[in-house]
Protein backbone atom coordinates (compact mmCIF):
# COMPACT_ATOMS: atom_id res chain seq x y z
CA UNK A 1 0.00 0.00 0.00
CA UNK A 2 1.33 3.52 -0.69
CA UNK A 3 2.01 6.06 1.73
CA UNK A 4 -0.18 8.53 2.04
CA UNK A 5 0.70 12.69 2.44
CA UNK A 6 -1.31 15.50 2.88
CA UNK A 7 -0.47 19.17 1.92
CA UNK A 8 -1.41 21.13 4.92
CA UNK A 9 -1.18 25.25 5.80
CA UNK A 10 0.28 25.91 8.82
CA UNK A 11 0.51 29.82 10.35
CA UNK A 12 3.93 30.21 10.56
CA UNK A 13 3.66 30.35 14.48
CA UNK A 14 3.23 27.27 14.83
CA UNK A 15 5.94 26.39 11.95
CA UNK A 16 8.85 23.70 13.61
CA UNK A 17 12.19 22.67 12.79
CA UNK A 18 11.67 19.37 10.95
CA UNK A 19 8.79 19.94 9.04
CA UNK A 20 9.30 19.56 5.03
CA UNK A 21 7.59 22.37 3.15
CA UNK A 22 4.77 20.89 0.62
CA UNK A 23 4.73 23.70 -1.43
CA UNK A 24 7.32 26.52 -2.36
CA UNK A 25 6.99 29.28 -0.80
CA UNK A 26 7.48 33.14 -2.45
CA UNK A 27 7.91 36.58 -1.50
CA UNK A 28 5.21 38.72 -2.11
CA UNK A 29 6.81 39.56 -4.76
CA UNK A 30 7.03 36.05 -6.21
CA UNK A 31 10.73 35.17 -5.67
CA UNK A 32 11.15 31.72 -4.39
CA UNK A 33 12.23 31.72 -0.61
CA UNK A 34 11.81 27.48 -0.44
CA UNK A 35 11.44 24.89 -2.31
CA UNK A 36 8.92 22.10 -2.13
CA UNK A 37 10.42 19.39 0.16
CA UNK A 38 12.71 21.56 2.31
CA UNK A 39 13.51 20.10 5.68
CA UNK A 40 12.86 23.11 7.34
CA UNK A 41 15.72 24.85 9.67
CA UNK A 42 15.29 27.12 12.81
CA UNK A 43 17.28 29.71 11.02
CA UNK A 44 14.70 29.44 7.70
CA UNK A 45 12.03 29.82 10.04
CA UNK A 46 13.51 32.53 10.85
CA UNK A 47 13.75 34.01 7.68
CA UNK A 48 10.31 33.46 6.72
CA UNK A 49 9.26 35.73 9.61
CA UNK A 50 12.11 38.07 8.29
CA UNK A 51 10.18 38.08 4.69
CA UNK A 52 6.68 38.24 6.51
CA UNK A 53 5.19 35.00 5.46
CA UNK A 54 1.87 34.36 7.23
CA UNK A 55 1.17 30.94 5.94
CA UNK A 56 3.68 27.94 4.86
CA UNK A 57 2.34 24.69 3.23
CA UNK A 58 3.66 21.35 5.15
CA UNK A 59 3.75 18.07 3.77
CA UNK A 60 2.75 15.30 6.44
CA UNK A 61 2.30 11.50 6.37
CA UNK A 62 -1.16 10.50 6.37
CA UNK A 63 -2.43 8.85 9.85
CA UNK A 64 -4.98 6.23 9.49
CA UNK A 65 -6.45 7.42 12.59
CA UNK A 66 -6.88 11.25 11.33
CA UNK A 67 -10.81 11.52 11.27
CA UNK A 68 -13.40 14.38 10.55
CA UNK A 69 -16.61 14.84 12.40
CA UNK A 70 -18.86 15.11 8.64
CA UNK A 71 -22.14 14.65 11.39
CA UNK A 72 -24.29 17.77 11.74
CA UNK A 73 -24.88 18.60 15.65
CA UNK A 74 -26.81 21.45 16.41
CA UNK A 75 -25.76 23.43 19.37
CA UNK A 76 -27.38 25.18 22.19
CA UNK A 77 -26.70 28.31 20.81
CA UNK A 78 -27.55 27.13 17.43
CA UNK A 79 -30.86 25.87 18.75
CA UNK A 80 -31.36 29.32 20.46
CA UNK A 81 -30.27 31.37 17.56
CA UNK A 82 -33.00 29.13 15.14
CA UNK A 83 -36.08 29.80 17.96
CA UNK A 84 -35.41 34.01 18.19
CA UNK A 85 -34.81 34.08 14.52
CA UNK A 86 -38.15 32.40 14.07
CA UNK A 87 -39.76 34.28 16.42
CA UNK A 88 -38.63 37.69 14.70
CA UNK A 89 -39.54 36.57 11.56
CA UNK A 90 -43.14 35.80 12.77
CA UNK A 91 -43.74 39.26 14.11
CA UNK A 92 -41.98 40.60 10.99
CA UNK A 93 -44.53 38.72 8.87
CA UNK A 94 -47.46 40.29 11.62
CA UNK A 95 -45.92 44.08 11.17
CA UNK A 96 -46.02 43.67 7.12
CA UNK A 97 -49.42 41.62 6.37
CA UNK A 98 -51.38 44.84 8.39
CA UNK A 99 -48.93 47.41 6.37
CA UNK A 100 -50.64 46.24 3.13
CA UNK A 101 -53.69 47.26 4.25
CA UNK A 102 -53.34 50.51 6.70
CA UNK A 103 -50.31 51.85 4.64
CA UNK A 104 -48.60 53.18 7.35
CA UNK A 105 -45.51 51.84 8.67
CA UNK A 106 -45.22 51.49 12.53
CA UNK A 107 -41.93 52.88 12.99
CA UNK A 108 -42.12 52.55 16.95
CA UNK A 109 -42.89 48.64 16.43
CA UNK A 110 -40.18 48.40 14.27
CA UNK A 111 -37.73 49.76 16.21
CA UNK A 112 -38.66 47.81 19.07
CA UNK A 113 -37.91 44.63 16.86
CA UNK A 114 -34.46 46.11 16.11
CA UNK A 115 -33.55 46.42 19.42
CA UNK A 116 -35.23 43.71 21.45
CA UNK A 117 -35.00 40.71 18.67
CA UNK A 118 -32.65 41.72 15.70
CA UNK A 119 -30.01 43.39 17.98
CA UNK A 120 -29.25 39.93 19.87
CA UNK A 121 -29.21 37.79 16.17
CA UNK A 122 -26.53 40.06 15.32
CA UNK A 123 -24.59 39.46 18.29
CA UNK A 124 -24.90 35.89 18.02
CA UNK A 125 -21.29 34.25 17.58
CA UNK A 126 -21.60 32.30 14.00
CA UNK A 127 -24.47 34.58 13.02
CA UNK A 128 -23.19 34.35 8.99
CA UNK A 129 -23.07 30.50 9.18
CA UNK A 130 -26.39 30.48 11.61
CA UNK A 131 -27.94 31.97 8.42
CA UNK A 132 -26.58 30.05 5.91
CA UNK A 133 -28.90 26.86 8.09
CA UNK A 134 -32.28 28.40 8.49
CA UNK A 135 -33.22 29.53 4.83
CA UNK A 136 -36.93 29.02 3.86
CA UNK A 137 -38.28 29.12 0.52
CA UNK A 138 -41.99 30.00 1.92
CA UNK A 139 -42.39 33.59 3.49
CA UNK A 140 -39.46 34.84 1.28
CA UNK A 141 -40.30 38.56 2.20
CA UNK A 142 -40.22 38.00 5.50
CA UNK A 143 -36.93 35.89 6.15
CA UNK A 144 -35.06 38.28 3.58
CA UNK A 145 -36.16 41.17 5.60
CA UNK A 146 -34.45 40.14 8.69
CA UNK A 147 -31.68 38.77 7.15
CA UNK A 148 -31.05 42.06 5.28
CA UNK A 149 -31.02 43.99 8.58
CA UNK A 150 -28.76 41.21 10.56
CA UNK A 151 -26.34 41.41 7.75
CA UNK A 152 -26.68 45.10 7.70
CA UNK A 153 -26.08 44.72 11.74
CA UNK A 154 -23.17 42.50 11.40
CA UNK A 155 -21.64 44.67 8.51
CA UNK A 156 -22.10 48.24 9.93
CA UNK A 157 -19.86 46.93 13.05
CA UNK A 158 -16.92 45.81 10.88
CA UNK A 159 -17.04 49.97 9.20
CA UNK A 160 -17.14 51.14 12.48
CA UNK A 161 -20.92 52.29 12.84
CA UNK A 162 -22.30 51.94 16.62
CA UNK A 163 -25.17 53.55 18.10
CA UNK A 164 -27.91 55.19 16.82
CA UNK A 165 -26.24 54.93 13.29
CA UNK A 166 -25.93 51.29 13.62
CA UNK A 167 -29.47 51.05 15.03
CA UNK A 168 -30.84 53.38 11.95
CA UNK A 169 -28.80 51.00 9.01
CA UNK A 170 -30.45 48.00 10.85
CA UNK A 171 -33.92 49.50 10.68
CA UNK A 172 -32.80 50.56 7.00
CA UNK A 173 -32.27 46.83 6.25
CA UNK A 174 -35.69 45.47 7.84
CA UNK A 175 -37.37 48.12 5.97
CA UNK A 176 -35.51 48.08 2.25
CA UNK A 177 -38.29 45.87 0.93
CA UNK A 178 -41.51 47.64 2.90
CA UNK A 179 -42.80 48.56 -0.99
CA UNK A 180 -43.32 45.21 -1.70
CA UNK A 181 -46.41 45.12 0.99
CA UNK A 182 -47.77 47.31 -2.00
CA UNK A 183 -47.52 44.86 -4.49
CA UNK A 184 -50.32 42.74 -5.94
CA UNK A 185 -50.08 39.05 -4.26
CA UNK A 186 -50.13 37.73 -7.74
CA UNK A 187 -46.81 39.04 -8.60
CA UNK A 188 -45.42 39.16 -5.68
CA UNK A 189 -45.66 35.54 -4.86
CA UNK A 190 -45.77 34.57 -8.40
CA UNK A 191 -44.03 31.05 -8.70
CA UNK A 192 -42.11 31.34 -11.79
CA UNK A 193 -40.04 34.28 -13.86
CA UNK A 194 -41.80 37.58 -14.11
CA UNK A 195 -42.98 39.33 -17.12
CA UNK A 196 -41.62 42.73 -18.62
CA UNK A 197 -44.40 44.31 -17.38
CA UNK A 198 -44.50 42.14 -13.80
CA UNK A 199 -40.83 43.44 -13.47
CA UNK A 200 -41.56 46.90 -13.85
CA UNK A 201 -44.46 46.93 -10.91
CA UNK A 202 -42.17 44.91 -9.22
CA UNK A 203 -39.89 47.55 -9.29
CA UNK A 204 -41.79 49.89 -8.37
CA UNK A 205 -41.07 48.51 -4.47
CA UNK A 206 -38.70 51.15 -4.04
CA UNK A 207 -40.78 54.22 -4.57
CA UNK A 208 -43.29 52.65 -2.99
CA UNK A 209 -41.92 52.12 0.17
CA UNK A 210 -39.73 55.58 -0.08
CA UNK A 211 -43.49 57.04 0.15
CA UNK A 212 -44.73 54.72 3.04
CA UNK A 213 -41.26 55.77 5.25
CA UNK A 214 -41.07 59.31 3.86
CA UNK A 215 -44.79 59.73 4.98
CA UNK A 216 -43.90 58.23 8.48
CA UNK A 217 -43.33 60.68 11.19
CA UNK A 218 -39.52 60.90 13.24
CA UNK A 219 -38.51 58.69 10.06
CA UNK A 220 -34.84 58.75 9.73
CA UNK A 221 -33.26 60.52 6.47
CA UNK A 222 -30.95 58.09 6.10
CA UNK A 223 -33.56 55.02 6.41
CA UNK A 224 -36.01 56.78 3.97
CA UNK A 225 -33.41 56.90 1.45
CA UNK A 226 -31.82 53.31 1.88
CA UNK A 227 -35.25 52.36 1.14
CA UNK A 228 -35.69 54.49 -2.02
CA UNK A 229 -31.82 53.82 -3.20
CA UNK A 230 -31.17 50.21 -2.03
CA UNK A 231 -31.20 48.95 -6.02
CA UNK A 232 -29.69 52.04 -7.33
CA UNK A 233 -25.76 50.68 -8.57
CA UNK A 234 -22.61 52.17 -8.72
CA UNK A 235 -22.16 52.95 -12.50
CA UNK A 236 -25.73 54.50 -12.79
CA UNK A 237 -26.96 50.81 -14.20
CA UNK A 238 -29.55 50.60 -10.88
CA UNK A 239 -33.37 51.71 -10.49
CA UNK A 240 -34.96 53.84 -9.51
CA UNK A 241 -33.77 56.75 -10.81
CA UNK A 242 -30.07 55.20 -12.19
CA UNK A 243 -28.29 57.55 -9.75
CA UNK A 244 -24.87 56.80 -8.95
CA UNK A 245 -21.59 57.61 -7.03
CA UNK A 246 -21.43 59.48 -3.92
CA UNK A 247 -25.53 59.94 -5.17
CA UNK A 248 -26.21 56.87 -3.11
CA UNK A 249 -27.10 57.26 0.77
CA UNK A 250 -24.10 55.13 2.60
CA UNK A 251 -26.69 53.45 3.99
CA UNK A 252 -28.27 52.26 0.43
CA UNK A 253 -24.45 51.25 -0.98
CA UNK A 254 -24.81 48.76 2.60
CA UNK A 255 -27.94 47.34 1.92
CA UNK A 256 -27.11 46.43 -1.46
CA UNK A 257 -24.28 44.51 -0.73
CA UNK A 258 -26.41 42.68 2.32
CA UNK A 259 -29.58 42.06 -0.18
CA UNK A 260 -27.50 40.47 -3.24
CA UNK A 261 -25.44 38.20 -0.39
CA UNK A 262 -28.88 37.01 1.28
CA UNK A 263 -30.95 36.78 -1.92
CA UNK A 264 -28.38 34.87 -3.74
CA UNK A 265 -27.44 32.36 -0.84
CA UNK A 266 -31.48 31.67 -0.53
CA UNK A 267 -33.41 29.35 -1.86
CA UNK A 268 -36.38 30.98 -3.72
CA UNK A 269 -39.22 29.76 -5.80
CA UNK A 270 -37.80 30.42 -9.22
CA UNK A 271 -34.37 30.59 -8.13
CA UNK A 272 -31.93 27.82 -6.12
CA UNK A 273 -29.45 29.47 -3.89
CA UNK A 274 -25.83 29.32 -4.59
CA UNK A 275 -23.19 28.07 -2.38
CA UNK A 276 -21.88 31.51 0.00
CA UNK A 277 -18.41 30.98 -2.15
CA UNK A 278 -19.57 31.72 -5.17
CA UNK A 279 -21.44 34.78 -4.15
CA UNK A 280 -18.14 36.05 -2.72
CA UNK A 281 -16.26 35.71 -6.53
CA UNK A 282 -19.71 36.93 -7.86
CA UNK A 283 -19.27 40.02 -5.53
CA UNK A 284 -15.68 40.71 -6.26
CA UNK A 285 -16.63 40.91 -10.13
CA UNK A 286 -19.33 43.49 -9.01
CA UNK A 287 -16.75 45.75 -6.47
CA UNK A 288 -15.90 48.36 -9.18
CA UNK A 289 -18.89 48.98 -11.03
CA UNK A 290 -21.93 48.31 -9.50
CA UNK A 291 -20.94 47.98 -5.59
CA UNK A 292 -19.24 49.96 -3.94
CA UNK A 293 -15.48 49.01 -3.83
CA UNK A 294 -14.90 50.41 -0.08
CA UNK A 295 -17.79 48.47 1.39
CA UNK A 296 -17.42 45.29 -0.40
CA UNK A 297 -13.76 45.04 0.48
CA UNK A 298 -14.50 45.63 4.21
CA UNK A 299 -17.68 42.76 3.86
CA UNK A 300 -15.09 39.85 1.96
CA UNK A 301 -12.41 40.05 4.10
CA UNK A 302 -14.75 39.64 7.08
CA UNK A 303 -16.98 37.50 5.45
CA UNK A 304 -14.71 34.72 4.33
CA UNK A 305 -13.50 34.60 8.33
CA UNK A 306 -16.70 32.75 8.95
CA UNK A 307 -16.45 30.04 5.83
CA UNK A 308 -13.07 28.05 7.65
CA UNK A 309 -14.68 24.56 9.06
CA UNK A 310 -17.59 24.61 7.11
CA UNK A 311 -18.51 21.40 5.79
CA UNK A 312 -19.22 21.65 2.39
CA UNK A 313 -20.47 19.43 -0.94
CA UNK A 314 -18.25 19.39 -3.59
CA UNK A 315 -19.33 19.11 -8.03
CA UNK A 316 -18.30 15.69 -7.88
CA UNK A 317 -20.89 15.22 -4.64
CA UNK A 318 -18.22 14.20 -1.62
CA UNK A 319 -18.45 16.46 1.45
CA UNK A 320 -15.36 17.87 2.55
CA UNK A 321 -14.19 20.48 5.21
CA UNK A 322 -13.16 24.02 4.79
CA UNK A 323 -9.05 24.42 5.70
CA UNK A 324 -7.69 27.17 4.35
CA UNK A 325 -9.22 30.16 2.23
CA UNK A 326 -5.86 32.03 0.52
CA UNK A 327 -4.60 35.21 0.29
CA UNK A 328 -7.14 36.93 -1.96
CA UNK A 329 -11.02 37.35 -1.56
CA UNK A 330 -12.29 35.48 -4.38
CA UNK A 331 -9.43 32.67 -4.39
CA UNK A 332 -10.93 29.20 -3.66
CA UNK A 333 -10.41 27.55 -0.52
CA UNK A 334 -8.24 24.69 0.16
CA UNK A 335 -10.67 21.54 1.74
CA UNK A 336 -9.70 18.13 2.97
CA UNK A 337 -12.86 15.27 1.94
CA UNK A 338 -14.06 12.44 3.83
CA UNK A 339 -11.65 10.07 2.63
CA UNK A 340 -8.79 12.84 3.60
CA UNK A 341 -7.80 13.96 -0.13
CA UNK A 342 -6.47 17.68 0.64
CA UNK A 343 -7.78 20.20 -2.60
CA UNK A 344 -6.55 23.69 -3.12
CA UNK A 345 -9.75 24.36 -5.95
CA UNK A 346 -7.70 26.83 -7.22
CA UNK A 347 -5.88 24.68 -8.84
CA UNK A 348 -8.61 22.46 -9.30
CA UNK A 349 -11.15 24.46 -11.57
CA UNK A 350 -12.66 21.01 -12.56
CA UNK A 351 -14.09 21.34 -8.79
CA UNK A 352 -16.22 23.98 -7.02
CA UNK A 353 -18.32 24.13 -4.00
CA UNK A 354 -21.87 23.37 -4.71
CA UNK A 355 -23.48 23.93 -1.06
CA UNK A 356 -23.04 24.39 2.40
CA UNK A 357 -24.16 21.07 4.15
CA UNK A 358 -23.23 22.33 7.83
CA UNK A 359 -21.71 25.78 8.89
Amino acid sequence: MSTKYRIKPYPISAVESGMEIGRMVLTHDDKVILSEGTILSASMIEGLKFWDISTVFIKELLSSEIEIDFSIPETVLQKKFYADYDHTVSLLKDSFLKLRFFKEVPLTTMRELVDNAIEPLINSTGVINHMHMVRRQDDYTFHHSVNVAVICGVLGKWLGYAGQKLQDLVLAGLLHDVGKTQIPLEILNKPGKLTHEEMEIMRLHTIRGYQLVRDTPNAPRGVIYGVLQHHERFDGSGYPFTVSGDKIHKYAKIIAVADIYDAMTSDRVYHRKVSPFAVVEMIVGEMFNKLDPAISTVFLNNVRDYFVGNIVELSDGRHAEVIYLGQFMASRPIVVTQDQEYIDLERNKSLSIVSVVRA
